[in-house]
């Protein structure tokens, strides 16, 4: 297995170099907390600021919005972005809102948790996966297994059923595999399941 050079152009584009793509990497893995945290204290936040668990999230929203916006028209790019995020919304935006949709709309915790851990955990994975050269075929597999694995985990913890790793795994991927213009991965991984998830709970 040969280290592609070629596609490893992450940390040169990456502010901070080498340590600012790997607190990246870090800050997404620990978008994991976020729902633990919601669920466990979310109201007791909310309590202190005199507003409901959904008002909260929607608060966060309208925030994370507000500093992008201004980050975007001073330009700016902060510790561990990218080049290219100066001109467009970053991925740590795009990640931050859609948990919050995920936390608005999702059935359950039972869903909201495996949709928010499978970006969080499955979608650094496929990129350092892609620094070597490996067929995507296998990284298709290694991502979908990775999904697999989140969902079971919520099975077993959280009374998930068990099905959904097997419908939601495939969907995740290819949603992160998927490029839309102005829509980052972070976004297509978690609204798209979430979409899938709303739609099977209401059939």
């Amino acid at each position: 297995m040969a280290f592609d050079r070629n596609s490893a152009t992450h940390a040169s584009q990456t502010r901070g170099g080498m340590l600012g793509h790997v607190v990246r990497r870090l800050i997404h893995i620990g978008m994991a907390v976020v729902p633990m945290l919601y669920y466990d204290f979310g109201h007791v936040a909310a309590k202190f600021f005199h507003l409901s668990p959904y008002q909260l999230v929607i608060a966060f929203v309208i925030l994370v919005l507000s500093v992008e916006i201004f980050r975007l028209k001073k330009g700016l790019t902060f510790f561990g972005q990218r080049e290219h995020e100066g001109a467009t919304i970053s991925s740590f935006a795009w990640g931050a809102i859609s948990i919050g949709l995920v936390l608005l709309f999702s059935p359950g915790m039972q869903y909201a948790i495996p949709l928010i851990w499978s970006c969080a955990f499955v979608d650094p994975l496929l990129g350092e996966l892609r620094r070597f050269n490996l067929s995507k075929y296998f990284i298709f597999l290694l991502g979908v297994s990775a999904v697999i694995a989140v969902w079971l985990i919520a099975a077993l913890w959280l009374g998930t059923p068990w099905w959904f790793a097997l419908l939601i795994a495939p969907i995740t991927v290819i949603a992160e595999w998927t490029k839309v213009k102005w829509v980052d991965d972070n976004a297509m991984m978690q609204l798209i399941p979430l979409i899938v998830v709303i739609i099977v709970n209401s059939i």
